[in-house]
């Protein structure tokens, strides 16, 4: 608990407009690197019949993750591992900031300085451990592929569901704060 208070904290020194600005422009850079005509997961969507990346799967089951990866080939896997995966070290820390300083600064305006409730800036860096867990064991998957690590396959779909459970509570977060803001500010005229 003191770590995640120490976190919160932390979030909460950092917490401004401006690093929110600065955030938003790296996350559209990230984001365009990934979509661009340079990143290759149109290509990887070719290569798996439309499927996209597992990233962005919510569930999978081992079976569905070795079929896409039979559907890559040797050529997809090392495209993955060589264009998809180097960027995907720098989304998960980017996007829990970029989700953990406005759930601050709504919070901030919406409850007292030292409330509870400001800890929940750090439900984003759940979202970053599950992002982080799920691209090792997929990454470690493919680099044993074609053997199978069934058990880690299906430990990586519930990586996934955590990463995407806690981004969708994040924003959550933004939208409730940022209610609670504004019944402050129209019971307080």
């Amino acid at each position: 608990m003191k770590s995640l208070t120490a976190l919160s904290k932390h979030i909460q020194g950092i917490a401004s407009i401006r690093s929110f600005l600065f955030l938003t422009l790296i996350m559209f850079g990230l984001g365009y690197a990934m979509l661009s005509s340079a990143s290759s997961s149109e290509e990887l969507m070719a290569l798996a019949n439309g499927l996209n990346v597992p990233d962005t799967q919510f569930w999978r089951s081992a079976d569905a993750l070795y079929s896409q990866l039979a559907d890559y080939g040797e050529y997809g896997i090392h495209l993955y591992l060589t264009r998809v995966s180097p960027v995907d070290l720098f989304i998960p820390i980017a996007q829990a900031l970029f989700l953990s300083i406005p759930i601050t600064l709504v919070f901030q305006r919406a409850f007292n300085t030292n409330s509870a409730w400001l800890l929940l800036n750090t439900i984003p860096f759940a979202a970053m451990i599950g992002d982080y867990l799920e691209n090792a064991s997929v990454a470690t998957i493919m680099l044993v592929y074609p053997d199978r690590l069934d058990a880690l396959a299906s430990v990586s779909a519930l990586f996934t569901a955590v990463k995407f459970i806690a981004s969708f509570a994040s924003i959550g977060l933004i939208v409730a704060g940022f209610i609670a803001w504004l019944i402050k500010k129209s019971t307080s005229k």
